[in-house]
């Protein structure tokens, strides 16, 4: 039987996201000199961030919201959260009425973003930040249009097998803009795994039910005990 419930969407997507919070934080090798425009926003955006959180380890360490106000405030520029939540809706956004779309848009993105939040503080716990832990691969081609993907490699401070990660970037006219759209661990997509678990949601409870229990699982994640939870969940 499936379990049509957002902590069931929780669990399966706590690898991936694990996986793209630390890979977004410490990616700092670039693989040349020269390298397209996406691949050079992401290296630049990363260092940037990397430094913020290692000036600040300690002091998250003693009050985990300042990661939260971190991430807010360095990652979701980088990304477009309008796109994914289309993306991750599929064919149920044009059946979303405007204010179920906006009310989608904002719980995806807060749940997306506390998640990392506590993933991270988690990732801290235990780790140290290093530079080296993350290389870029040769971007392939030429970036043409308006979509772009960067390849990267994860090597886990444990000395595991190394993870690839793969982001996808878009970028927008209207904005001038790249943006993360979506990313894929060792080629699992998170927009694909959440269009799965929500579309189950939504044709079994209705689009109210789903945006119901993201703002119920979002209140949680601002509960002590869901870090346990997360724990569990490795």
């Amino acid at each position: 039987m499936i379990n049509l419930s957002i902590q069931s969407v929780f669990k399966t997507t706590t690898i991936t996201l694990k996986s793209v919070l630390i890979a977004l934080l410490l990616l700092s090798i670039s693989y040349a000199a020269s390298v397209p425009e996406p691949q050079q926003l992401m290296e630049d955006t990363s260092k940037v961030m990397l430094k913020k959180f290692i000036d600040q380890t300690e002091a998250i360490r003693k009050d985990p919201k300042i990661a939260h106000t971190l991430i807010n405030e360095s990652l979701v520029p980088h990304i477009n959260f309008n796109i994914m939540s289309r993306w991750v809706l599929g064919k149920n956004w044009k059946k979303a009425t405007p204010d179920q779309q906006q009310q989608f848009i904002k719980e995806f993105q807060d749940l997306v973003i506390k998640f990392y939040s506590k993933a991270f503080i988690q990732f801290l716990e235990k780790n140290d930040l290093k530079d080296g832990i993350i290389a870029f691969q040769p971007y392939r081609g030429k970036v043409n249009g308006k979509y772009a993907t960067i390849r990267s490699q994860i090597n886990p401070p444990s000395g595991a097998e190394p993870i690839k990660v793969n982001y996808d970037l878009y970028h927008s006219k209207k904005t001038g803009k790249w943006q993360v759209y979506d990313v894929s661990v060792e080629g699992i997509s998170l927009v694909t795994t959440y269009r799965s678990s929500f579309n189950q949601i939504i044709k079994q409870k209705g689009m109210d039910a789903l945006l119901s229990e993201l703002r119920d699982k979002n209140s949680k994640l601002n509960d002590p005990e869901v870090k346990q939870q997360v724990v569990e969940n490795k």
